[in-house]
């Protein structure tokens, strides 16, 4: 405070604008540019952590919160969590971790009880990866738009069924995805 006044006493007597440095031009930053990640690293850690963890249920939400930090489950990165799942579930299942491993098989089960619509859709290793999705982490389905009720508005899901103009087929992708977000509790028994 007296170094403040000083200046002030020494600006005024040469007729200068007092300089005021004891307080900053501006607010620093919250986000430093050293922590900014993209969506794509965020989601390449979130699938390797899946891949290879022995936790599920709120244990691996917490662990998956934590690598996602501050920037929260965003529409963006639960695109990208989607489609690395998939590349990586096309791969050797022997370098999965338990907790996927079992997750991969139930989905598998589920799958095939669908009246073989598995194995007359090129698509499959995408339902695989959702129903792995949906087993071990059901809200990144629900970031997607895809909720117990139905499709969430202004989501990926809203867009995807409004491009049907009011009539999804039966058996489509969507109405897959849809049913896996409305019955994934269902799954975790």
């Amino acid at each position: 405070m007296a170094i403040a006044r000083l200046q002030t006493i020494v600006a005024c007597m040469t007729c200068a604008e007092p300089k005021d440095t004891t307080y900053a031009d501006e607010k620093l930053a919250l986000l430093r540019d050293d922590d900014i990640r993209c969506a794509i690293d965020i989601a390449d850690d979130v699938v390797n952590t899946m891949l290879r963890t022995a936790t599920t249920g709120h244990a691996l939400r917490m662990q998956l919160d934590s690598i996602v930090g501050v920037y929260g489950w965003k529409e963006n990165i639960a695109k990208w969590v989607l489609e690395k799942l998939t590349l990586a579930l096309q791969d050797a299942h022997e370098t999965l971790g338990p907790a996927m491993r079992d997750a991969y098989h139930k989905a598998w089960d589920v799958a095939r009880s669908i009246e073989g619509f598995v194995i007359e859709h090129p698509i499959m290793c995408t339902m695989i990866a959702l129903g792995v999705l949906a087993i071990l982490s059901p809200w990144v389905l629900e970031a997607l738009g895809f909720a117990e009720a139905g499709p969430v508005a202004d989501t990926f899901a809203a867009w995807w069924q409004s491009t049907y103009g009011g009539l999804v087929p039966k058996g489509s992708l969507f109405s897959f995805l849809q049913r896996l977000g409305m019955t994934w509790h269902l799954l975790c028994i």
